[in-house]
């Protein structure tokens, strides 16, 4: 396989056919590891090609694979790498991992409470969508939409209404939390999700299951569900695949070429938007797999629950896992050591008090949250 300059200054690849096993069949296993077959030192110098273009180049180069050609260079560059990746591996026959490894994606964003300059104020989750993403089909398949009747703090505040739409009439109307996520639980088990299906929750930021469905259980006195103590949270996975800056789900759209569809902070129709992202971020190659959970932890004295906020960083890869899966010509991918990324202990309400003061600590979703509730003015 080789990279040749053609009269437009463009490239072609050629690719040369593997070769066959004794039984023809079988796919090639190497001792040294996945990355050390020819296929991808060859797939780093393409890469390397790829990287020279500029935005008209790779929106030619992708139009003429069929390709979506909206989005930013980086976005562009990202997605025609993996189309040759795709290609040159399914030919190569070789064995690798990656994939996105579950049925489903549940992807949530709640609406909640709120009061305008009002730091301490006790959210309750006030709308509970969820939009059903099928990974195979890359799709949505199936929406959820239940509003929720907050206990604590019964009426709206017109400043929640104004940024939520949601009105004192439809939150009157609605059941309690404790019984819209028992439909919830039920809606999956008809999907057959936990089941003969997996899924894993998909959320805009760690607020939702962290901060909302964290508290709001603590408030409904019951117990979070598993699923929802371990989450992907798609800011973080866009920006390490695509290799830029976070944003919020227009920003996000915008950089792909996508634009908002619905009403923004209308729970559903960010769970729809958010979804459209994921779509697109599979269909470009991504795997999305779980990087954030809560662990809690309940001080038998008082049975007062501390929870903890734990990020999953990908372990370092090697040089020639960098190399195919971007490129070789000193552009290396984000990297990072360690276990955890962030762990922020102590009593929910405490902690979140301390992050009204510092949000330095956890960079996921802040100006997100600020421009939502508007609580962060000094």
């Amino acid at each position: 396989m080789a990279a040749v300059e053609n009269g437009d200054n463009n490239f072609e690849l050629f690719v040369e056919k593997a070769p066959e096993t004794r039984s023809g069949t079988k796919p090639k296993v190497y001792k040294d590891g996945q990355y050390s077959d020819p296929v991808f030192k060859k797939l780093s110098k393409i890469n390397g090609e790829v990287n020279k273009l500029n935005k008209r180049e790779l929106q030619s180069k992708l139009k003429e694979f069929g390709l979506d050609t909206r989005g930013l260079k980086e976005v562009l560059k990202k997605r025609l790498k993996n189309f040759y990746k795709e290609r040159n591996i399914q030919k190569s026959r070789v064995r690798v991992t990656g994939k996105t490894g579950y049925d489903y994606l549940a992807v949530i964003d709640f609406e909640a409470t709120c009061e305008e300059n009002y730091p301490s104020y006790r959210h309750e989750i006030i709308e509970f969508p969820v939009v059903l993403v099928d990974v195979d089909k890359m799709e949505i398949v199936a929406k959820f939409q239940e509003y929720v009747r907050p206990l604590l703090n019964p009426k709206l505040s017109s400043f929640c209404t104004s940024l939520t739409g949601i009105t004192q009439e439809k939150v009157d109307q609605a059941d309690p939390f404790v019984d819209v996520l028992a439909k919830v639980e039920a809606w999956f088990s008809q999907h057959g999700l936990g089941q003969e299906k997996t899924f894993a929750v998909l959320t805009d930021g760690p607020w939702d299951m962290f901060r909302f469905m964290f508290y709001q259980c603590q408030e409904s006195r019951i117990e979070m569900p598993a699923w929802s103590k371990v989450w992907i949270n798609i800011r973080k996975a866009y920006c390490n695949f695509y290799n830029c800056g976070r944003g919020g789900i227009e920003i996000m759209l915008h950089n792909l070429g996508m634009k908002f569809e619905g009403s923004p902070h209308s729970g559903i129709d960010d769970a729809v938007n958010i979804a459209r992202i994921a779509i697109k971020m599979l269909s470009d190659g991504c795997c999305l797999s779980l990087n954030e959970q809560i662990q809690i932890k309940v001080d038998p004295r008082d049975s007062k629950r501390e929870a903890r906020y734990v990020v999953y960083h990908e372990p370092r890869k090697s040089r020639a896992a960098r190399d195919c899966d971007e490129n070789s010509e000193g552009e290396a991918a984000e990297e990072i050591d360690g276990d955890y990324g962030g762990d922020y202990s102590g009593e929910i309400n405490h902690e979140m008090e301390r992050l009204h003061i510092d949000m330095s600590e956890v960079d996921d979703g802040v100006d997100d949250l600020l421009s939502y509730y508007k609580l962060q003015k000094s």
